[in-house]
């Protein structure tokens, strides 16, 4: 088992694909926050801002791999309404202070990613080891696969 997992949240797959370019840089295990419900559409996208401006917390399922049998758990969520999303909210509230390391990234395609990681450090046990932030323009370019490379380096595992 590696001594690392990658934990994400992705409602279009921009962040699924941070996810696996930071697993692949870590050589860490990865696992999706999955819901038993979906988010598409305009419906998904409206609901997914309201729930995070709301601070809701999302109905997720149970997780498979246990975040606390991890030393480092990196945890990547896109920013809806200037902060994390409610799965990823969700997951924190229930493994967040269980987490020995962390490190945070996050997908935008604006502003909010300081605010957002700022509220995911804050559900943590620790302070986050390194922190990156990827937007829109970057997963288009495929300037995200340096990044997540170079976030791998910073975090000296791999």
């Amino acid at each position: 088992m590696a001594d690392v997992l990658v934990v994400y949240f992705s409602r279009t797959g921009n962040t699924r694909k941070v996810a696996l370019a930071v697993a692949e840089s870590c050589a860490a295990e990865i696992e999706e926050i999955r819901e038993p419900g979906e988010r598409n559409g305009l419906w998904g996208w409206f609901r997914s801002g309201r729930e995070a401006w709301q601070r809701k917390l999302a109905e997720i399922e149970p997780a498979e791999k246990n975040p606390a049998d991890y030393g480092l758990v990196i945890m990547g969520t896109p920013v809806w309404a200037g902060t994390m999303s409610s799965p990823m909210r969700a997951y924190l509230a229930h493994y967040g202070t269980r987490l020995k390391r962390v490190a945070l990234f996050c997908t935008l395609g604006g502003a909010g990613a300081d605010k957002a990681m700022a509220d995911m450090a804050a559900m943590c046990s620790s302070t986050p080891a390194a922190k990156l932030a990827i937007l829109e323009a970057e997963l288009k370019s495929g300037a995200y696969r340096y990044k997540a490379a170079a976030f791998g380096a910073r975090l000296g595992v791999g």
